[in-house]
Order: C-alpha cells, then sequence, then structure tokens
C-alpha cells in the first residue's frame, strides 16, 4: 500500500487517492482558461516519485528525505520531450518553487530544469502499477491546449508560453494545497464565500440612489457613474477610465466591474489594484460599507485579520493564499509580483486572476522601469484568459502603448474634456524658487495648508521650520520614515482637523497625493513631473467648496534643500522636471487632458526599452523559446523572480516598537518562535530603508539584526511620534516618499 500523508493520529492518505484528488482540482481550476486536460496530467504525475521505497520509508518510518518531485518531469519527457521541457518546470518546481531553465550541458547539482532531468532519483516505477494508462487525459488534447497559448504578436511567443506554465503550476500547488489540507484536518474547512454579483450591483446603485444631488459636484459624478454602467455592457477587454481628479472613480470602476459580471457571465472576481498601502485601507473599507465586509479581500503587506471576526477571520485567511473570494483588493507589488514570482506562496493565486476585472486605481503611479512586464502582463490576461482591465487615473500615461497594437482601449465616458473642465477649481501656478524661509512665511494667517516636497530630508526640515515659526499645534509631518499604522492614524487625524475647520499645516512627501481623500483650501508642490502635480492639485479643492484655490508649484532655492541631480532620483526628477517645464510654456492649463498626453508622450519617446523594462524581463522570458527548435524551453523563472521589482532600493526592513500591541508582538518574535507569520504580523509597524539607511543605523548600534535584511529598533527615543524614525542629517535624500 503506498501512502501519500499521514497524521499525527496514525490515519493514512493512500497516494493514488492524492493524485486523483489533486488532478481533478487543478483540472477544475484550469477549466475556466481551457488547459483542464494538461493540469490534470500535471496532478496526476506530480507525486510519482512518492512510489520509491525510499520516500514510503520516510513517510511510514521517518526515515531520510528523498527527491519525489523529479520522478513526474522525467516521465513527461519520456512522453513527450516538448511536454517534459514545459510542463517539467511545474512539476520539478511544486514544492521549492519554479525553477530556471538551464542548457543541455547542464548538470544535476546545479538546481536547474535541465539539471534535474538529469538526476539519478529512487526507482518509482511501482508507479505503473496504479497509475494505468486508462487515467491518463488524451495526449493530443494537451498538445492542442498547449498550442492554443498564442499571442497576440508572435515575438511574444515565448512569454505566452512562459505565462501557461505559471499558470498551470498555480493550479497544481494550489489543488495540492487543498486536497492535503482537506486529509490533514479534522474538520471541514470552509474556503470561500458564495456570491450574487448582481445583489452587490444593486447594493452599489442603491447606494449611489442615496447620495444627494443637489451640489452639482455629486450630480457629475452621478453622471459618471451612470456612463460607467452603460460601458459595461461591452465584452472583456481594456477599458479606461479617465476621471478627474474628485470624479468618483474609486465607487464608479466597481459599478462598472460588478455591471461587467452581469453582462459577462464567465468573468468571475474583481481585483482592485492600488499602488500604496496608504489608500488600500481607505478604499477596501468603502467598499466593505457598500458591498459587506464578507465579500471583500484586503490583501497587502501591512494587514492584519482580525480575529474577532469569529465567522469569517479563517476564511479570508484562507482566501489570501489563492484569492478564491469575489473582490480582491491588494497592492501593484502583491499583485504584479506575484505574476512574476516563483514560489507556490506567490504563484498559487494566480490562475484565480483568470476571469476577472481587474481594475488599476491610479495607473500612472506603475514604475516606469517597469512598464513594458507590466503592461505585458495585463495584455497576456486579456488576450488568453478572459481578463478585463479597467486603467483608473486623472493623468492617464496611456498604459496600452506598451501592449500588441491589436489591443484597441475603450474610453468609458465619452465627455472627458467637459468633465476636466468642471471638475478644474485649482488654478497652478508656477512659482520659481523660492528660499525655505520665505515658503514659511507665506504660510503667516493661512489655516489649513498642503506641502508635497520630494525627498524625505526635506519634509523633515521643512515640518521643523513650520514648527518652530507657529508652534506644533496644527502642524504634521508624513513620510514612510514613519511606520504605516503611524501614517494612517496621522492621516485620520488631519481629515478630522480639516473637517472640523482646525489649523492644519501638513508637510508631506508624494505618498499623500495618489488617492487620499483629503481637500485643502490652498496646496504647495516642490517641482516635480506634471503627473504628480496634477495629483497633489487633487488635494486641493477637492470638493469644490471654493470657486477657485491654487497650488503653488515651487523650487527650493536653498541649497541644503536641493536634490542632487547626479544621484538616480535626482536624474529621475530632473527628466520630468524639465518636461514638465516645457509643457507649462506651452499650454496655459496644464491640467487639460492634451497637455498630460504630451507630458508622457515626450517621457516615454524620450526613454529606451532598458529603461522601460530594467531588468529585461519580457525579453529574456521571449528568447526562453527557440521557435528553430520548438521543443526546447528556456525559461529562468528563478532568476526573474529575483530581478522584478516594483519598488527598487528600499530592501531593508525597521521594527519599530510603536504602542503596546508593537511592544507584545515584538516580545513574542524575539522571545518566541521565530516564525514567518509573527514577522508579518508586525509589518504594520515596520519601515522600509534603503542599504545606506539601514546600514547607518546599525553602525550607531540604533537597530539590532533579526535576520537577513531584517532589524529591530532598540532604542524608543530613536522614533518619534511626529517624523518616524531619527535619522542622521545626511540620510533621506535618496528617497521621495
Amino acid at each position: 500500500m503506498y501512502i501519500a500523508h499521514k497524521r499525527d493520529n496514525g490515519k493514512q492518505q493512500l497516494l493514488l487517492d492524492h493524485l486523483i484528488g489533486t488532478a481533478e482540482k487543478a483540472s477544475r481550476y484550469a477549466r475556466h482558461f481551457g488547459k483542464s486536460d494538461t493540469a490534470y496530467l500535471c496532478g496526476l504525475l506530480h507525486d510519482i516519485g512518492k512510489y520509491s521505497e525510499e520516500f514510503q520509508d520516510r513517510i511510514k518510518n521517518d526515515g531520510k528525505l528523498c527527491d519525489h518531485s523529479t520522478a513526474g518531469a522525467k516521465v513527461l519527457k519520456s512522453i513527450s520531450p516538448a511536454m517534459g521541457n514545459l510542463l517539467g518546470y511545474v512539476i520539478t518546481g511544486h514544492h521549492a518553487g519554479l525553477l530556471n531553465g538551464g542548457s543541455w550541458g547542464a548538470v544535476q547539482e546545479d538546481g536547474s530544469l535541465q539539471g534535474r532531468l538529469k538526476k539519478e532519483v529512487p526507482d518509482f516505477s511501482a508507479y505503473s502499477s496504479e497509475i494505468t494508462a486508462d487515467l491518463y487525459p488524451p495526449l493530443p488534447n494537451i498538445a492542442r491546449q498547449l498550442a492554443d497559448a498564442k499571442p497576440l504578436d508572435e515575438r511574444d511567443q515565448g512569454y505566452s508560453f512562459s505565462y501557461l506554465v505559471r499558470m498551470i503550476f498555480s493550479c497544481l500547488v494550489d489543488a495540492d494545497f487543498i486536497d492535503t489540507e482537506e486529509f490533514m484536518s479534522e474538520e471541514k474547512i470552509t474556503r470561500g464565500v458564495e456570491c450574487n454579483f448582481s445583489e452587490l450591483e444593486d447594493k452599489i446603485v442603491q447606494y449611489t440612489n442615496g447620495l444627494d444631488t443637489i451640489r452639482e459636484i455629486n450630480k457629475k459624478r452621478r453622471e459618471i457613474f451612470e456612463q460607467c454602467l452603460k460601458k459595461a455592457a461591452e465584452t472583456p477587454g481594456v477599458y479606461k477610465l479617465s476621471v478627474p481628479t474628485g470624479g468618483g472613480k474609486t465607487i464608479s470602476s466597481m459599478a462598472f466591474s460588478l455591471r461587467h459580471i452581469r453582462h459577462n457571465p464567465t468573468l468571475r472576481r474583481i481585483i482592485y489594484v492600488i499602488p500604496f498601502t496608504t489608500i488600500i485601507e481607505q478604499n477596501a473599507r468603502v467598499f466593505s460599507d457598500i458591498l459587506g465586509d464578507k465579500y471583500i479581500l484586503e490583501h497587502h503587506s501591512n494587514y492584519d485579520f482580525d480575529q474577532n471576526d469569529e465567522q469569517y477571520y479563517n476564511i479570508k485567511k484562507l482566501s489570501a493564499e489563492n484569492w478564491d473570494i469575489p473582490v480582491v483588493v491588494t497592492t501593484n507589488v502583491q499583485f504584479f509580483e506575484s505574476i512574476y514570482g516563483n514560489k507556490s506562496s506567490r504563484l498559487r493565486k494566480l490562475h484565480n486572476i483568470a476571469n476577472s476585472v481587474i481594475i488599476l486605481d491610479e495607473v500612472q503611479m506603475l514604475p516606469v522601469e517597469c512598464l513594458i512586464p507590466c503592461a505585458k502582463a495585463l495584455e497576456e490576461l486579456v488576450n488568453n484568459y478572459n481578463c478585463s482591465v479597467v486603467l483608473c487615473s486623472a493623468t492617464q500615461p496611456e498604459v496600452e502603448r506598451f501592449m500588441s497594437e491589436k489591443i484597441k482601449a475603450i474610453e468609458i465616458c465619452s465627455n472627458i474634456s467637459d468633465l476636466f473642465e468642471f471638475f478644474n477649481k485649482t488654478r497652478i501656478k508656477f512659482i520659481g524658487k523660492i528660499t525655505a524661509d520665505e515658503l514659511v512665511r507665506r504660510l503667516d494667517g493661512v489655516g489649513q495648508c498642503l506641502l508635497i516636497v520630494n525627498t524625505k530630508k526635506q519634509a523633515r526640515k521643512l515640518y521643523e521650520e513650520i514648527k518652530k515659526a507657529y508652534g506644533q499645534d496644527g502642524v504634521f509631518h508624513l513620510s514612510t520614515y514613519m511606520c504605516p499604522i503611524h501614517r494612517l492614524e496621522k492621516i485620520d487625524e488631519i481629515r478630522k482637523r480639516l473637517s472640523d475647520g482646525g489649523r492644519c499645516i501638513v508637510v508631506s512627501t508624494s505618498l499623500i497625493e495618489a488617492g487620499v481623500d483629503v481637500d485643502f483650501p490652498v496646496v504647495y508642490r516642490a517641482t516635480c513631473g506634471l503627473d504628480s502635480i496634477i495629483q497633489a492639485a487633487g488635494r486641493c479643492n477637492r470638493e469644490r467648496r471654493n470657486e477657485s484655490a491654487y497650488l503653488y508649484v515651487f523650487d527650493f532655492a536653498d541649497e541644503e534643500y536641493r536634490v542632487n541631480k547626479s544621484s538616480p532620483f535626482g536624474n529621475y526628477l530632473s527628466q520630468r522636471q524639465s518636461i514638465t517645464e516645457i509643457i507649462a510654456g506651452k499650454c496655459e492649463d496644464v491640467t487639460r487632458p492634451e497637455a498630460i498626453k504630451e507630458y508622457f508622450d515626450m517621457l516615454f519617446n524620450n526613454a529606451s526599452l532598458s529603461e522601460l523594462d530594467k531588468k529585461s524581463i519580457v525579453k529574456r522570458l521571449n528568447e526562453g523559446f527557440d521557435k528553430t527548435s520548438p521543443m526546447d524551453f528556456d525559461f529562468d523563472f528563478e532568476d526573474i523572480a529575483r530581478d522584478f521589482k516594483m519598488i527598487e532600493g528600499n530592501d531593508y526592513s525597521v521594527i519599530v516598537n510603536y504602542n503596546d500591541d508593537a511592544e507584545g508582538r515584538i516580545n513574542e518574535l524575539v522571545y518566541g518562535y521565530y516564525t514567518r507569520g509573527k514577522l508579518r504580523s508586525l509589518q504594520k509597524y515596520t519601515v522600509s530603508l534603503n542599504v545606506q539607511e539601514y546600514s547607518r543605523l546599525r553602525d550607531i548600534d540604533a537597530v539590532e539584526g533579526l535576520g537577513e535584511k531584517i532589524g529591530l529598533l532598540i532604542s524608543k527615543e530613536d522614533y518619534s511620534d511626529e517624523i518616524g524614525i531619527i535619522m542622521p542629517d545626511q540620510l533621506g535624500v535618496a528617497e521621495f516618499k
């Protein structure tokens, strides 16, 4: 008798039962994108290495570790070399992650797929006594399913094959986890939430009907909402919601998605992708209040599941593993780094992205150096996995320009110029160079004002100058030197001050300008790219309470506030400032859609391919398939997962003892068992730093290392309730959030 798993109470799961159970689940998941037989075969063969005497001794008698993940790939290659070289990634990697391909000269020690296929493994031939020919799905079906992975452009064939590998891998590892979980658990595990999307659509329509339409701004928001509902009747594809700041795109994009699912019933999920964790909680709360909390999964690094929610705590925690819930609210980092990851923990959710409506909020915040890989991933999801993509922004960068020419993005709103004319009640004035002292003097008599600067060092210095001139009451600082929960608390306090009409002077880095719902009567913005300037203007007179308001764009005259143009960030900033100056010189109103389009045209036309795909991700994946040798598939999944980063530089984490809850969790981590779960629970008390910042804190013994690139801020005195981590003066220049 061959077994796959054994419970602590001695109960055993038959290996054949596990293989068939996994195959059936994987097949069911892959049915959504037409690859059910392919996934079934991978599920059936993934653990046949467990038929070896060595593995059976391991599981029955606690014997030695042995390789059980290579055998299935070897069998696949014996059936078909092409199938083995492509689907071999799926089977060999189902525990450790997708491997690099390796060359034909690979040796078994190098850890590549080709090396593993040459590896001597324990004799598993007993599998043929249970896995008989009648259990295999028809091989011609699998060949057709693999051949159907067609890109829109022929040159992207390698990319499409690599994406298919990730999708089948996702189906297999999720099926493997769940089949094992069902056996190992003594109790039935409830996963997912049943959902009637039409009922959710009715809820959001009722919510909008309940809003007053006496104010002109709400009438215009309602008009945008109705246009979204109307356009939702069309077929899946790429859509753009180009709505001015304050136009209600959060609610309207969700309404579009819910009705889009009604008209396209093969769609089964909504994934709302946001650039920063600063605004994810805000938007997730809006959706939960309208649609019902049980339907919404908030998934990002800082989220801590509510253990007091007895009914849905476990369901949501389990759904974070594979996104089997109706509405997922997540970040750019979580979404795109999952797509380009190689570990099962990252890729497990990928198959549930198929047949989804994907809303990219504040799409202009996608990093330039990742634009081509991000656009190509979205194109592939639309082309081969029946997704719709909604690109939302007040400053559309036209991401579709990096997709195939066969993709025709559909504009949801028909009267964009009129909308921008209506919502534009903030005048932008370029006031040139001024000193910090002059800037501070301009605040005399001003009750509420937002000042946005480009670096954390600038934010700290200007905050101190304002506080010295006018006192601390009602003066606030925001930057990523503050841990996430600290920033959210400050933003809530700022909103209350603004609502109550109290004094509120805020100095912030750019973290506040993309989607944070605040409304100031006047805003100052340090010179930067036009997209950032317009987003900053969206924090000014947002509710149109004043007939007109001003955003002042300035440049620091003081040397100590200058950004070093020879630094990577300085070069990044300088390029965008120069283009903005050209646009401002030509256009009387830089907020017009035509001006925004010209800005991005100039920015991207001047950029090289290496600037738009810094690590050559798409090129490398396409080169992994050689049309002259169609049985070869050489994808370096492991290297690409390491190289693809949405945010470069801030690779180090410092945990701060911010409050009693943080202290308790830190003690559990330091004095108890060190687990990934405990570390994850501290994300909201964690500050991300670059290597120079972290090294400096370590050199002065301000941090204690807890692991690779993770440290603990030792003294509470090194963390300020006003500004977060207290850094030496020379640091913080190269970071703009």
